[in-house]
């Protein structure tokens, strides 16, 4: 293939000065990524952008590419290549169409799929380390689990995360206007509950949120997300990787959502040992699909023996692979999302609460129901009893208190912590 000329071919801003986003049907939503990856991209590091397949990575990128031509930048200052498969490009491909950009002046450099280049790493490395381009690249999730990046790269490259929508950029594209003052938080509050629930069952992933029936999206996750993921993208980076090994242990941790596992469990329903069961969740991790959420124990030791739980990265790959999920469990799931570096606590007697944010000493609750009692709050006060200085929440459906144990509805809590 003819790099420079595909190169040309791709960059036709230089000679119209417009930027042609890719979008679905409806308005255009600006992420709530975008301003991380502004921030990120004015620093001299490698800006990596990282996200499941089909997240919204190259959208943001090309959003990025128009904002800087609308604040009087020129055309020429900044490149764009988007790769495939098919190109078989190589680490002289590589060279060849940064030194093409280099020579026309470019100071930006945005690589689309660049995980698709192997060795892009050194390639990057070389020109970082003698010019002053800034590169962007995109990638799938499975760019993350390359150890060669961090090792490669290391001091050089700055991660920038691009998570499925949040609800509110979820009810941005659907052409909602999310509540802004308090007055709205309580007109609204019977729609929000409705949209809510919806975005519960359907999840963020951009293009299912457009996407009509139940089978559709389960479809979509099955065929344009998990199968290409599993099949193409992490043999790529890991050619030891067991793609129905894989698929499997995803299905088992899904079936487990909204309660705890063991390795040893999904290790007797593989077939495998405990060493091999463990490996097939750290890959799911490093390919952001799923995160384990650990026991806040006194040691790391015991944290690592003990029981977990399991955060699927969307809400519409989990209703796809367990298809008689609850809306308490959806709604779980959601908030294990939104709590950062989440724990769990459950004791010796069973007694047991659903989130913890160390950080904030926050203790959360989840209880997706009509009604909520004061037996409903007990765990969290036996919690709250022995951790002096914590606060606790309970998420509810709509149930809304303040109190020494406020209550939240979801809706109101997702909004708040997207």
């Amino acid at each position: 293939m003819d790099f420079v000329k595909e190169a040309l071919r791709q960059n036709v801003h230089w000679e119209t000065g417009k930027i042609l986003i890719p979008r679905l049907n409806g308005p255009l939503v600006e992420r709530e990524a975008f301003s991380v990856l502004k921030k990120a991209a004015g620093k001299k590091f490698i800006t990596a952008v990282l996200g499941l397949r089909r997240v919204g990575k190259s959208v943001l990128a090309k959003e990025f590419m128009a904002g800087a031509l609308g604040k009087g930048g020129k055309p020429a200052d900044v490149a764009w290549f988007e790769f495939d498969r098919a190109m078989k490009a190589d680490e002289s491909s590589l060279d060849s169409i940064i030194s093409f950009f280099e020579a026309r002046n470019a100071k930006t450099i945005i690589l689309d799929e660049v995980q698709l280049v192997a060795g892009w790493q050194d390639v990057l490395k070389r020109f970082y380390d003698r010019t002053d381009l800034k590169f962007i690249v995109t990638g799938s999730s499975a760019l993350e689990m390359d150890k060669r990046s961090a090792e490669s790269l290391a001091g050089r490259l700055e991660l920038v995360f691009v998570k499925p929508f949040s609800l509110k950029e979820f009810l941005m594209i659907r052409e909602k206007k999310p509540p802004l003052t308090q007055l709205d938080f309580a007109r609204k509050s019977e729609e929000m509950l409705l949209e809510c629930d919806e975005y519960l069952r359907i999840g963020g992933m951009p293009e299912a949120i457009r996407m009509k029936s139940t089978e559709e999206r389960r479809a979509y996750a099955n065929n344009s997300l998990l199968d290409p993921l599993f099949y193409k993208d992490l043999p790529a980076v890991f050619p030891q990787a067991n793609p129905d090994m894989l698929r499997k242990t995803l299905e088992l941790l899904c079936a487990t959502a909204g309660s705890t596992f063991q390795y040893q469990t999904i290790a007797q329903v593989l077939g495998c040992n405990h060493p091999t069961a463990s490996l097939q969740v750290e890959l799911l991790e490093k390919a952001l699909l799923a995160r384990v959420v650990y026991n806040r124990t006194a040691s790391v030791v015991k944290q690592k023996r003990t029981e977990k739980k399991i955060a699927i990265a969307d809400n519409g790959i989990l209703a796809a692979l367990r298809t008689d999920v609850s809306m308490g469990v959806l709604a779980e799931n959601a908030v294990a999302n939104t709590v950062e570096n989440a724990r769990f606590w459950r004791d010796n007697q069973g007694r047991e609460v659903d989130f913890l944010n160390p950080a904030k000493k926050l203790a959360v609750e989840v209880k997706y129901q009509e009604h909520v009692t004061t037996t409903d709050e007990k765990h969290l006060r036996y919690f709250l009893e022995r951790n002096k200085g914590w606060k606790a929440i309970m998420v509810t459906k709509n149930s809304e208190e303040k109190s020494d144990i406020e209550h939240t509805p979801l809706w109101k809590w997702m909004l708040e912590n997207s």
